[in-house]
């Protein structure tokens, strides 16, 4: 029985023994699958009496952790102070010839304005 992190159990001291690690192991985040294949794998082999003296870490799985890319929180803008009003618009090329008046010149008067200040 699991409740937050709490957990009950009943058995033999070796079964708590053995179910201690795995519950260990499953609240630092390693799923608890990884030490349920390793004690069906343990069952198996303690029961072949040629390989009860041997030692069993090559039949073992040696599960390797993989580094998984987590997700970066997203950055958050900071937003700007309100402003009721609209930015001035820039002036357009009519509105700076209109203003210096180059607009009204003929033709001739700009090509030679040009040519002077190249």
């Amino acid at each position: 029985l699991v409740q937050g992190n709490t957990v009950s159990a009943m058995g033999t001291f070796k079964g708590l023994k053995q179910l201690r690690k795995i519950v260990i192991d499953a609240m630092n985040n390693i799923h608890p699958i990884y030490n349920i294949k390793a004690l069906m794998i343990k069952r198996e082999l303690a029961k072949d009496p040629t390989l009860a003296t041997e030692s069993w870490d090559r039949f073992l799985p040696d599960f390797k952790k993989k580094n998984v890319q987590r997700k970066k929180p997203k950055v958050k803008k900071e937003k700007k102070e309100y402003t009721p009003f609209p930015p001035q618009q820039p002036q357009s090329k009519l509105d700076m010839q209109l203003e210096s008046g180059e607009y009204f010149l003929s033709t001739e008067e700009k090509d030679a304005k040009m040519k002077a200040k190249r």
